[in-house]
């Protein structure tokens, strides 16, 4: 049997999750050792990964909000996929303060790019199961994983990135996923461009 649930009550306990989130992860930020600009910059890696993290974690925040904003009701699948979702990204903030720590050891850069591709797929299995299982939605524009070229040009550079990565220089993973973020934020107007798609915006 499917029940049904209103999506704002959903809505409300991933925004909760995602805002402690964010507190972890900027508490887990050190001082710098000495009160100098070197001692800034030798936290520049440190930066940097809460800054990725940072992005993620508001990317989920700002496309769900969008998403149950025009989504008024949520099933049992719906709320499954993104309970693996949010059990997903909540190992953010761990792996962004291993990483932060270690930004040139392959172990943990792998990790936190894992991760990250890991949390773009099934953020777009999510809002395809959203999209799909709400009878009364027609916002199809809704549904991520229909930007085909969008998803294949961030999967493209997560590859480059790994392959650089594993050879050559293991921050390369990183990167990649400043990279990734960055397209993934493109504005809508821009994603319709390289998915030669007529939808409106938001």
């Amino acid at each position: 049997m499917v029940f049904l649930l209103d999506s704002g009550r959903f809505e409300t306990f991933i925004d909760a999750i995602l805002a402690i989130m964010m507190t972890v992860m900027v508490l887990k930020i050190p001082q710098p050792e000495t009160l100098s600009l070197s001692g800034i910059m030798d936290l520049s890696v440190v930066y940097l990964s809460y800054l990725i993290s940072f992005i993620i974690i508001a990317s989920i925040w700002n496309n769900h909000r969008k998403l149950f904003d025009k989504i008024k009701k949520i099933d049992n699948y719906v709320i499954a996929i993104y309970m693996v979702l949010t059990f997903i990204i909540t190992l953010v903030p761990y792996f962004t303060y291993w990483v932060s720590g270690n930004p040139y050891s392959l172990a943990p850069e792998i990790c936190y790019g894992s991760l990250f591709i890991l949390t773009n797929v099934l953020y777009l299995l999510a809002s395809h199961i959203a999209v799909k299982h709400d009878k009364f939605n027609k916002n199809s524009h809704l549904d991520s994983s229909r930007y085909v070229n969008l998803n294949l040009i961030i999967y493209t550079i997560f590859i480059i990135g790994f392959l650089i990565g594993i050879y050559i220089n293991p921050i390369a993973i990183l990167i990649s996923c400043l990279l990734s973020a960055i397209v993934w934020n493109l504005p809508l107007k821009i994603i319709n461009i390289l998915d030669n798609s007529d939808t409106h915006g938001y």
